[in-house]
């Protein structure tokens, strides 16, 4: 099997995961990784629809301390403007954390076909 489809089938496990994570965190606030890795997931699925819902409902705190979310969501913009050269310099701009960095680096790849 391709190594993309079994990365795409772990990042599918990821997504599920990620969204348990959240529906189940003590009193409905899941923690910055979890929002981090479940908007670029969203990213890298093109779900644009949830990565919007999912950026309005992180609390500003959260959103605040963490300049990473806000870095995806940078990209996330990018992407809803068919910003294509933006979409690579948000990724390239900024210093992913060892969770976040396969699923970028697998979203630049995936906007490069």
């Amino acid at each position: 099997m391709p190594a993309a489809v079994v990365m795409g089938e772990n990042y599918d496990k990821l997504l599920e995961q990620c969204e348990m994570q959240e529906l189940e965190a003590p009193g409905g606030i899941a923690t910055p990784q979890v929002y981090a890795q479940l908007l670029a997931l969203y990213l890298l699925h093109n779900d644009m629809n949830n990565a919007r819902y999912l950026w309005k409902r992180i609390p500003q705190a959260i959103k605040t301390a963490n300049p990473e979310l806000a870095a995806i969501w940078a990209v996330g913009q990018r992407i809803w403007q068919r910003d294509f050269p933006g979409i690579y310099s948000s990724i390239a701009a900024h210093q992913w954390s060892e969770s976040i960095l396969p699923v970028m680096e697998a979203l630049r790849v995936l906007c490069s076909e």
